[in-house]
């Protein structure tokens, strides 16, 4: 008999995996948090349940770094149309349903790698100059150097020459997120 120890995100991908062979409506996610926030509520008091994310969305939040779920679990989910519904196993609270739809012009989360890069996520970011210039203009303020700046359709990435204080990152959520 083999037996196999399933990695970091394995039993989420295996659970949208069978989802998918069975054709089921929705998979259910249930883990200690109650669905996906807008950012680590460990962290951030300000954090915000979503009740909605798109596979996009949800892909890029996973590979920025947030350990809600794997992103290969998303990429199945998206494949086979398998809506992912994120629960807490601790309370009966609604979660975070990730599926194909898709909000324009929404920031849906930010994300702070350990390391000096922030990351801005929401469909249709791209077009939303308001929000670019609102991040450029705490950057200036807060005297931050920048090493990159980048900005595609769902995400604005900035890395910086040193590790950003926690404080910044509330201050940028508070501001594009109220």
């Amino acid at each position: 008999m083999d037996i196999t120890t399933l990695g970091r995100g394995g039993s989420d991908t295996t659970a949208v995996a069978i989802a998918a062979a069975l054709h089921a409506k929705n998979c259910y996610i249930y883990s200690d948090v109650d669905g996906v926030y807008t950012s680590d509520p460990n962290k951030f008091e300000n954090s915000k349940k979503l009740s909605a994310l798109s596979y996009e969305e949800m892909h890029e939040i996973s590979s920025e770094g947030a350990k809600v779920l794997h992103n290969r679990c998303v990429e199945i989910g998206e494949k086979f149309k398998i809506p992912i519904i994120t629960k807490s196993t601790f309370n009966d609270k609604p979660g975070t349903v990730v599926s194909d739809i898709i909000e324009e012009n929404t920031i849906k989360s930010i994300v702070k790698k350990e390391t000096s890069r922030i990351s801005i996520i929401g469909n249709g970011i791209i077009r939303n100059f308001n929000n670019i210039h609102k991040t450029l203009n705490i950057i200036e303020q807060e005297k931050l150097e920048m090493l990159d700046f980048s900005v595609s359709e769902t995400k604005i990435t900035i890395t910086f020459k040193t590790v950003v204080p926690d404080e910044i990152v509330s201050k940028i959520q508070k501001l594009l997120l109220s």
